[in-house]
């Protein structure tokens, strides 16, 4: 007997595939706020972690290799990036510049908000490597050593500014960076608003107060104006207790203005220490 073909159907009745149609799309509209929502945040976290610059692009990919690229793309970025920073000891030893910073760049864009790897790597660039290529035995031609040792100060500079970037508040790249402007391209005056700046954020040692004042004086930028301009603005910075106290050397600001001021023949009236 033949089987009519209503009865042989293995679907839901029209009603219940309706029922189950809204249903479907009522959780889905109930999810979608959370879902927008969890975006939002973890779109947050990443411009806080300073992640959104870095893509999984095929360079990359390249540059990992597919064991650390799927260690990224699984969340593991710190720990990736500490596997690559150890290549960057093994380069400066085989004196691979090129390669050392490539890793040290790669470990910054892996973990933006670690100040190690910029303050690092902007070390190893500006001092190891362009000192290295300065003294190069094997390039006889000084003027190609000392534009190569230059090229390195540039990209260990570059490093700094990234980090700075990314940790505006590490008080130690900015004294990094200004330590590079004062002893390797003697531009004393940038030196000056670095060390200023990393004096004032947290944590920064009390001697780095007074660097932006040395930067003018003799030794350095020899501009007496500025060099005064700085003791005095430094010392109206201190409150009272803290010109008391030795750690601040505060007769030390005082015996400088002092001078600068006899040295400047500024009027009795206008000086901070009349006679």
């Amino acid at each position: 007997m033949e089987i009519p073909a209503s009865q042989m159907s293995t679907g839901l009745p029209l009603s219940r595939r309706l029922k189950r149609a809204v249903l479907v799309a009522l959780l889905l509209g109930l999810w979608a706020p959370f879902k927008i929502v969890w975006e939002q945040e973890i779109a947050r976290e990443q411009d806080f972690l300073r992640y959104r610059g870095i893509t999984m692009t095929r360079h990359l990919r390249d540059e990992l290799g597919q064991g650390l690229t799927i260690g990224v793309l699984s969340g593991m970025r710190s720990v990736v990036a500490d596997l690559v920073w150890l290549n960057v000891p093994i380069a400066w030893m085989n004196e691979e510049w090129f390669k050392m910073g490539g890793y040290i760049n790669l470990c910054i864009a892996l973990q933006p908000r670690a100040p190690i790897f910029p303050d690092m790597g902007g070390w190893e660039l500006a001092w190891n490597a362009s000192i290295a290529a300065k003294q190069d035995p094997t390039q006889p031609n000084v003027l190609r050593r000392l534009k190569a040792s230059r090229f390195w100060v540039e990209r260990g500079l570059e490093v700094y500014l990234r980090g700075i970037e990314n940790n505006p508040t590490y008080w130690r790249l900015w004294s990094d960076t200004a330590l590079l402007y004062d002893q390797r391209l003697k531009d004393y005056r940038t030196a000056s608003t670095y060390y200023l700046k990393a004096s004032e954020l947290p944590n920064a040692p009390v001697y780095l107060e007074r660097f932006s004042a040395i930067m003018f004086d003799a030794k350095h930028a020899n501009d007496d104006q500025a060099a005064y301009a700085g003791w005095v603005a430094l010392w109206e910075r201190l409150t009272p207790e803290q010109r008391k106290m030795r750690i601040h050397e505060g007769d030390r600001i005082e015996g400088e203005i002092r001078r600068l001021e006899q040295k400047l023949s500024i009027p009795n009236e206008k000086r901070v220490f009349p006679n």
